[in-house]
């Protein structure tokens, strides 16, 4: 368990662009001020889009804790926020006294963040800025591993999976085959499907063989990747979190427009493919590789990660 310190202490660690060590501090973040989390993941190392694995340091992942897109006009990635050390404090027990008791966002500092989060048409956040905050690591390295296994941050038989995965990769590279689960179908125009899903719906993933002909050869359905990942969830059932429209890209920082499609509950990525990131990203889901098995259920108690 760790608190997250008040914004005035933040604030006296960060640079003239409010970076820490490169890791931008967003307007986001000001609500966990004065707030107890427990630490979800230790951030050895983690994967950037464009740049590939990366290192980081003296950074961790929290429970509950995802941006809210709030001061981002809305962006629905929902990515775990990144929070270094420096902006924690260890809680030896749990009732013990706040040390920085939550108080409302000190104003200026949070006009003074905001008025970084766009330049233009470009967004800047922690995901389009996160190459600034990690530095270039081998994939040949294994410390990086070996100290996550001693962490207790990867289990022994993750670590395998994800070694035998990459050497069938390289092996099915040789003979002119994609990743394993990636997805290729054929050519021409694909439907996004128009099942006008909402939150609480349950549906079933379709099959392999249904999800293919959805896609093109890329594995794309109207821009739109079918991670390898998510081969895994075929025939399995799922409720619907929230139809997602828009989501900042992260290679360009350009706000991009979705329909007909969604995310589901409890499904993220579990770091296979990217070597044990822990970022945990949603997938999104088009409307056409799913099928509807009920209408809506009506949540008896509100659902803390929709508002």
């Amino acid at each position: 368990m760790v608190e997250v310190r008040s914004a005035a202490e933040i604030l006296a660690t960060l640079d003239a662009d409010f970076t820490f060590e490169g890791l931008s501090f967003m307007p986001e973040m000001l609500d966990y001020c004065g707030r107890r989390l427990t630490v979800y993941r230790r951030v050895n190392r983690t994967c950037v889009e464009g740049y590939g694995v990366r290192a980081m340091r003296d950074a961790v992942l929290l429970t509950d804790s995802h941006c809210d897109g709030a001061a981002h006009d809305g962006c629905q990635r929902k990515c775990l926020i990144f929070w270094k050390e420096a902006w924690l404090r260890p809680v030896e027990r749990a009732d013990a006294p706040l040390v920085a008791p939550a108080a409302p966002a000190m104003d200026g500092f949070y006009r003074a963040l905001a008025a970084r989060t766009r330049e233009g048409t470009r967004y800047s956040c922690q995901s389009t800025r996160l190459h600034t905050a990690t530095r270039r690591l081998s994939k040949y390295n294994l410390v990086k591993y070996l100290q996550e296994i001693a962490d207790g941050e990867l289990p022994p038989g993750k670590f395998l999976r994800i070694v035998g995965r990459v050497a069938r990769n390289r092996l099915r590279s040789l003979f002119g085959m994609g990743p394993i689960g990636a997805m290729r179908g054929p050519g021409g125009p694909h439907s996004k499907g128009e099942l006008e899903l909402q939150h609480g719906e349950l549906v079933e993933v379709r099959s392999v063989e249904e999800i293919s002909r959805t896609v093109g050869p890329s594995g794309r359905n109207r821009g739109l990747l079918f991670e390898p990942d998510m081969t895994a969830y075929a025939g399995q059932r799922f409720q619907v979190d929230y139809r997602i429209e828009k989501i900042i890209s992260e290679q360009t920082g350009e706000m991009v427009r979705l329909t007909n499609t969604v995310a589901l509950k409890n499904v993220r990525c579990a770091g296979l493919c990217a070597k044990n990131c822990p970022r945990a990203q949603a997938h999104f889901w088009r409307e056409a590789w799913l099928k509807r098995v009920s209408p809506a259920i009506r949540p008896t108690t509100v659902d803390a990660s929709n508002r």
